[in-house]
């Protein structure tokens, strides 16, 4: 059912090993914000989460505070919008976006697909309500009907095409499975497809190849994560499937090693 499935960087953050982990010298790292475009058989182009957008270099306080956490490089080419019509995709021919959460980096490309369905989880949105007040929220990227397009997902069930966690069958044909897995934030959406034998899993981690240093994280950086010990359950999930040979991608993975995976896709 998955023809295609094509990877994005749409932007990116700059930060320091030595900053997130004990025991790293100074080491700068880029981390890219993944946008997954994927070529449905039936349903057509359906994207996983849509990277920064311009709107993020504003000149206000609270995007001021996010840039000094997260230094970003950002140009217009970056944005989703411009990349697909590079490759000759309509953003009108985006049917559905799959939100992994709500954090600018995942989020900012939203406005520019005004006639799609946008699949979130409900866990995500709940907290979402809760919160929406909060100056970590970036509501204003969000894009005004932005309630009346959702598609909420909260019914998981065991299925043996991925038995490590209970999942939602997205569109009934086994082709993309929806998994909430907690920790940086609450209700993430992560996305398996059998046929590929790929999982695609937002910020479950930093990166794969940090899966060792996890218990190394520093005090700050285990801070932003919504609840640590839900991050760690995360980590070893992700160690799993890798030693089950799952191909495992975080949408902060380095772009080399995503293109690689997917090439053999």
């Amino acid at each position: 059912m998955i023809e295609k499935i094509d990877y994005f960087a749409c932007g990116y953050c700059t930060n320091d090993l030595k900053r997130v982990f004990k025991g790293f010298d100074k080491t700068i790292v880029n981390f890219y914000a993944g946008v997954f475009l994927i070529k449905h058989k039936k349903l057509g182009y359906i994207l996983y989460d849509t990277g920064y957008s311009m709107d993020i270099l504003k000149n206000n306080l609270k995007y001021f505070l996010y840039r000094f956490a997260n230094p970003i490089t950002l140009k217009r080419e970056d944005m989703i919008d411009f990349q697909l019509e590079e490759k000759g995709i309509n953003k009108e021919d985006i049917k559905y976006i799959i939100i992994s959460h709500l954090h600018p980096d995942h989020i900012g490309g939203l406005k520019f697909f005004p006639n799609s369905y946008l699949i979130l989880t409900k866990t995500c949105y709940n907290d979402f309500k809760l919160k929406k007040d909060s100056l970590l929220i970036f509501n204003e990227l969000l894009p005004d009907d932005f309630e009346d397009r959702l598609i909420l997902i909260d019914d998981y069930k065991d299925n043996s095409l991925f038995p490590y966690k209970n999942s939602f069958n997205l569109f009934s044909d086994s082709s993309m499975l929806i998994v909430e897995v907690n920790g940086h934030t609450k209700g993430q959406a992560c996305l398996y497809m059998p046929d590929s034998n790929i999982f695609i899993a937002a910020d479950v981690c930093w990166g794969t190849e940090f899966l060792p240093f996890t218990d190394k994280m520093k005090w700050l950086p285990r801070k932003i994560q919504n609840n640590f010990e839900d991050y760690k359950k995360g980590n070893n999930l992700l160690k799993k499937l890798i030693e089950n040979n799952i191909s495992v991608i975080v949408s902060h993975d380095n772009k080399e090693k995503i293109f690689s995976i997917l090439k053999k896709e």
